[in-house]
């Protein structure tokens, strides 16, 4: 499968969008699918992109760019609040599985998957029509993997440790502002202020900070985690960020600093996890904030908090999107394709050195480790070696296809997994897999398999996905047929 995905993040906006598009790369990935992310953005966002496929330019200034790379893209995931219904429109042409990120009926989407994994979305008036599908609620909240599994977290008798953290800029500076109060008025408890390279306000806070201050810029998720795990109380913003506290179970004050994060907090009210909806703009924050502060002191408040956030998002919110993306693009077939990469070496191994199909095989002889290593790394770096790999919607594996390219033909190679053999894969697998290298690879004009005169289920598979017997070959003195696909 070719996963395209396209969002934005930079200082100025901050990093939700592409924090959850993260969780559905990692989601594809665990499934050992490589997508690629194509980010407008700025070099702010460098940490979130570590061992990330990604790709940064403007591509809503260089539209045309970005359709040529995510060309004959399987799906197609948008998550961004700049794109006009245009760009979105042109999306939902190009592939036949296109998603959009939407968190507050920005638009009158055109036909596709509608992804809203916010509290009570599904309590949100979107249209019912026969040309959307939708995927609402925190059901399918995507979530960063260091969020997927968690641990539990004890609950102190009272608050020693509050974690601030107010987005990826903080552009109003709430930080500075919630830190003075508590330094002022709670100089025993520890406070953890999360900021990034891009706060312009850091010396600021350094001015009111207190003894029992911590400063973390830019904390990796594991980092992050690991400070949640100490802590009883947040403060912050009204994004991404929330609902991963809610994950973990921490007891939150949650503050809009904008108008697309009240929906949240509103949804988080109803729920309980939070006890009130505040605004950057409120007269009194800080008295406010001090009333909360006093009644979460109260272990009994946080522990009913702590348990809804635990039970109202499990975890597995990117999982389910993916694998109904997967399941969409499975249909009736029973399977999908990916690319083969180097981790599938030892699957590969075990199926070349099938009995079957190692009779069936030019060379009869058993494959050495070492040599299918060295053979092996060569194929995926190969440009002329299309390595497809099948697999069931449960990821069971299926079998592979390769395809060596030579010039202006390619020559095909099958192989079944044992406990798929009979079941009418191999013609599937052929046919499928010959239509998508001719639509991939469109120099490509026809399409070789060797066979040996004796494999007739091989035989019967290559006929019925159209292949013509043209001739026979000689090669290492044994005669083979040689069946032929024009595109």
């Amino acid at each position: 499968m070719k996963i395209s995905i396209i969002t934005e993040a930079n200082k100025n906006t901050g990093f939700g969008h592409l924090t959850r598009c993260i969780s559905l790369y990692q989601a594809f990935e665990e499934r050992n699918i490589i997508p690629k992310i194509y980010l407008n953005g700025d070099d702010s966002v460098l940490p979130f992109l570590e061992e990330i496929n990604y790709e940064m330019f403007d591509w809503l200034e260089n539209k045309n760019d970005l359709l040529r790379k995510i060309k004959n893209s399987d799906a197609i995931i948008v998550d961004s609040y700049i794109a006009d219904i245009s760009f979105y429109e042109t999306i939902s042409k190009m592939t036949l599985i296109p998603l959009y990120f939407d968190d507050t009926l920005r638009l009158d989407y055109p036909s596709g998957i509608i992804l809203n994994g916010a509290v009570n979305a599904e309590t949100l008036p979107y249209k019912k029509t026969l040309t959307h599908e939708y995927l609402l609620g925190l059901k399918f909240l995507p979530l960063r993997k260091e969020f997927w599994e968690i641990f539990e977290k004890p609950l102190r008798l009272d608050i020693q440790n509050i974690i601030l953290t107010f987005g990826g800029s903080d552009q109003l500076n709430l930080t500075t502002r919630v830190l003075r109060l508590l330094t002022r008025n709670y100089p025993s408890i520890k406070k953890r202020v999360i900021v990034t390279q891009s706060f312009q306000t850091i010396s600021q806070i350094e001015e009111v900070k207190d003894s029992n201050t911590e400063i973390y810029n830019s904390p990796t998720p594991t980092e992050l985690l690991k400070i949640l795990y100490d802590t009883d109380l947040a403060i912050c913003s009204g994004g991404q960020t929330l609902n991963e506290l809610a994950r973990v179970g921490i007891p939150t004050i949650a503050i809009a600093t904008a108008d697309n994060q009240k929906i949240q907090l509103a949804g988080w009210v109803k729920e309980k996890f939070l006890q009130q909806e505040l605004s950057y703009d409120l007269p009194n924050l800080e008295h406010r904030l001090s009333l909360l502060i006093s009644n979460l002191r109260k272990k009994q408040v946080r522990e009913v908090i702590s348990k809804i956030g635990k039970q109202k998002i499990d975890g597995n919110g990117a999982k389910r999107v993916i694998q109904y993306i997967i399941d969409k693009h499975v249909g009736k077939s029973g399977f999908y394709f990916r690319q083969a990469i180097s981790k599938d070496a030892t699957i590969i191994f075990n199926l070349s050195n099938d009995r079957l199909v190692r009779a069936n095989s030019i060379n009869t002889e058993p494959i050495k480790w070492g040599d299918h290593l060295d053979w092996f790394s060569g194929k995926l770096l190969d440009d002329n070696c299309y390595f497809l790999l099948a697999f069931t919607p449960t990821n069971q594996f299926i079998g592979q296809v390769r395809f060596d390219i030579k010039g202006y033909y390619a020559e095909i190679n099958i192989s079944i997994d044992k406990d798929f053999r009979g079941k009418g894969f191999s013609k599937q697998l052929i046919f499928s897999a010959s239509y998508k290298l001719f639509h991939d690879k469109p120099n490509i004009n026809f399409i070789n398999a060797i066979i040996r005169p004796n494999n007739t289920p091989s035989i019967k598979a290559f006929m019925k996905s159209g292949y013509k017997l043209i001739g026979k070959e000689i090669i290492n003195d044994e005669e083979f047929l040689l069946y032929q696909l024009k595109k």
